[in-house]
């Protein structure tokens, strides 16, 4: 399109969007600049909009802008009766995308089951090629969410998800986080991440899409370890975003790898300067509540909990409360359970995740957050020392749900907690076997390299609880802590390189290598110098202390 073509449009949409609700006119040029930029080729828009009125509205003036420019534009509702399944979905989508430059398609909310979704998403290559035209999926809160749940692949390729509201607030639509549910393969979403590559390489990608690109590129590359890739592509997504939301959405992506990393200053500064600003000078009361949540999870880390619970009392619960958001409340008040735990205040935490949590994810279906929280009670009776019950919840309420869910990674998490009540009760071999044949394999399956390292930590610790570095176990010992550190440091996290960083120490000394014991002592104790760590300076500092009276 020319500079001239260019700007007539943006003047057309200009005019198209005057007469509509304030709140929907930035929705609107969105929408229209992308389905103009991407001609005849497939993109996925999902549109929330739960007013038919309101939709019919937007449709219309989208199709007389598109036909100014010669653009056809047709519409699919979808009904029982005349599409009995997604095949005759397809068969109907197909033949419309041979004379049209968009397709609406309405009814979805009713129409769409699990099924119907799981068909969608394994045909999702088929559709791509087949209809080479912008396909519009009318939807509701409910349905996009069932849609990001159920089909992860599908959801992955959305071009952009617009919400219209006549509302003067954001609709309080939650996007779930899709790095958390990716069960994909490491060679799965490497292959994945190749192709978002390519994609990148293109000179003309829309806005929108590059940074979704870029965003998701970020999350499969931290999924798999990559850390510092995955902050190459978050830093590309905040260089593409001229929108100022994003941008504040995408910086707070580079927080968290920061904060994993045991950055929290730099985590922090980002947090408060970067994201807080954004969302309270453009009223998104949600967004905001969100980061004052992840400030107070940074507090936490740091010590502070008087502070973080403070946050979550009278930032955030008063916020979910008056927007009517149970399901958000509910997730605050386990996290005011998981500080009164970390304060030793176990009666009160348990009473929160009984009484404040696990009801309204049962009201809302949700069985895996209710699994969670389950495993989160489960944990407070383990350290209460009621064994029986802590392993009944996780073999009865938590492995059944994540293996119906197809989550095997969350499988192999309960089964290494499963394994932690074992060590306590002391069957060492089960414990060892769970962790070498039902964790490890699973996480380098996944690709997922911190889960790995801890766990292999925890082989170390279990065979030398078992005598192992006086038995034919020791190289077994050692390997296991050397990967692990390794990991640690290829991550740059500093509580891996802390934690194991003092094991692989003592199991040196302990073996007479004290010159290959020293260096990683200094390490641990830097890393515990980032953490804040006083009681891990303090063990450094006994351990240089053994050493000193053994070379006296």
């Amino acid at each position: 399109m020319t500079e001239a073509g260019r700007a007539e449009f943006a003047d057309a949409v200009q005019d198209a969007g005057a007469a509509l609700p304030p709140d929907c006119q930035q929705g609107f040029a969105r929408l229209a600049k992308l389905v103009r930029a991407r001609p005849h080729k497939f993109q996925l828009l999902i549109l929330d909009c739960r007013d038919e009125t309101l939709r019919d509205r937007l449709s219309e003036d989208l199709d007389e802008l598109l036909q100014v420019s010669g653009g056809r534009t047709t519409r699919l509702r979808l009904s029982a009766k005349d599409h009995p399944d997604f095949a005759a979905v397809e068969r109907a989508l197909t033949r419309l995308a041979e004379t049209n430059a968009a397709i609406h398609v309405t009814g979805g909310s009713a129409w769409f089951d699990t099924p119907r979704w799981e068909a969608f998403n394994i045909r999702r290559d088929a559709i791509a090629h087949e209809v080479r035209t912008s396909l519009l999926l009318w939807l509701d809160e409910d349905s996009i969410a069932d849609l990001a749940r159920v089909a992860i692949d599908l959801w992955a390729w959305r071009t952009s998800v617009i919400t219209f509201a006549t509302a003067p607030q954001r609709l309080t639509m939650r996007e779930p986080d899709i790095r958390a549910i990716d069960d994909r393969t490491r060679d799965e979403r490497a292959a994945r991440i190749e192709f978002l590559h390519r994609t990148l390489l293109e000179p003309d990608i829309p806005e929108d899409i590059r940074v979704g690109f870029a965003l998701e590129m970020g999350d499969l590359a931290a999924s798999l370890g990559r850390v510092a890739e995955a902050e190459s592509a978050y830093r590309e997504a905040v260089a593409a975003a001229t929108d100022e939301h994003s941008r504040a959405v995408t910086m707070g992506r580079i927080a968290d790898i920061l904060q994993v990393r045991g950055a929290l200053d730099e985590a922090l500064r980002i947090r408060r300067e970067e994201e807080l600003p954004v969302y309270e000078r453009l009223g998104d009361v949600r967004s905001r509540a969100l980061t004052m949540g992840r400030i107070a999870d940074i507090l936490q880390a740091r010590g502070a909990l008087d502070e973080a619970l403070r946050i979550h009392r009278e930032e955030l619960l008063p916020v979910f409360e008056r927007l009517g958001d149970v399901r958000s409340r509910a997730v605050t008040m386990g996290k005011i359970a998981d500080i009164l735990q970390a304060r030793g205040a176990l009666d009160e935490a348990l009473r929160i995740r009984r009484e404040e949590e696990l009801p309204v994810y049962e009201r809302l279906g949700d069985v895996r957050e209710r699994a969670v929280t389950m495993g989160k009670i489960a944990d407070i009776l383990q350290a209460r020392g009621a064994l029986n019950e802590a392993l009944r919840i996780r073999r009865e309420e938590e492995l059944p749900v994540y293996e119906r869910l197809g989550d095997v990674r969350a499988r192999a998490v309960t089964m290494g907690k499963i394994a932690d009540i074992l060590e306590a009760r002391g069957a060492l071999d089960e414990a060892l076997r769970i962790r070498r044949e039902e964790e490890l394999p699973v996480f380098e399956r996944l690709g997922d390299v911190r889960e790995r390292a801890v766990t292999l930590h925890k082989v170390a610790e279990a065979l030398i609880a078992a005598g192992g570095l006086d038995d034919a176990r020791a190289p077994e010992i050692h390997a296991a802590a050397t990967e692990a550190l390794a990991i640690a440091r290829r991550l740059k996290f500093a509580d891996g390189v802390a934690y194991t960083g003092t094991l692989l120490a003592q199991i040196l000394v302990r073996a007479g290598r004290i010159d290959e014991a020293l260096p990683i002592l200094d390490e641990a104790e830097a890393g515990f110098a980032t953490l804040g760590d006083a009681a891990g300076l303090e063990q450094v500092k006994q351990i240089r202390g053994t050493l000193s009276e053994s070379a006296g």
